[in-house]
């Protein structure tokens, strides 16, 4: 079990922290792993740095990320999600939004504009926005 101290407090910054790109780093340092950089390579998007800031998610569509989910991970069910499972999280439209990391103990890292990284509850509320579950392939 990784300790996730480390990971808090991170402030948000599209340039350099959000919530790919801290995913990245835990996968990068905790599992020597680089699979989410090809994730940004998919997108079209430069090295998880969307300079235009927020507008980048508006050209991210669910059918772009599953694609590159179908060819780098696999999808899981909540009631098998373990740590390292990344979710993501989607919005009313069904537009992606948002991902997290599950930790353990019911609990996910994560960080979101104009906050610091942080472990929040997978509660109800966020239990309802998850579009998706994936773990690597190579687990």
């Amino acid at each position: 079990m990784t300790d996730y101290t480390k990971y808090l407090g991170i402030k948000h910054d599209y340039q350099s922290i959000n919530c790919i790109t801290l995913i990245e780093k835990i996968y990068k340092e905790e599992l020597n792993s680089e699979v989410f950089q090809s994730l940004w390579t998919h997108l079209n998007l430069s090295e998880g740095k969307p300079l235009e800031g927020r507008r980048w998610k508006f050209k991210v569509t669910l059918e772009k990320i599953e694609e590159w989910v179908n060819l780098n991970a696999i999808k899981v069910d909540l009631t098998e999600i373990e740590e390292y499972d990344v979710m993501l999280f989607k919005s009313k439209k069904n537009r992606p939004i948002h991902f997290g990391m599950y930790t353990t103990n019911n609990s996910f890292i994560h960080v979101e504009e104009e906050t610091s990284s942080r472990i929040t509850a997978l509660n109800q509320e966020w239990r309802d926005q998850i579009h998706f579950i994936l773990r690597r392939k190579d687990w």
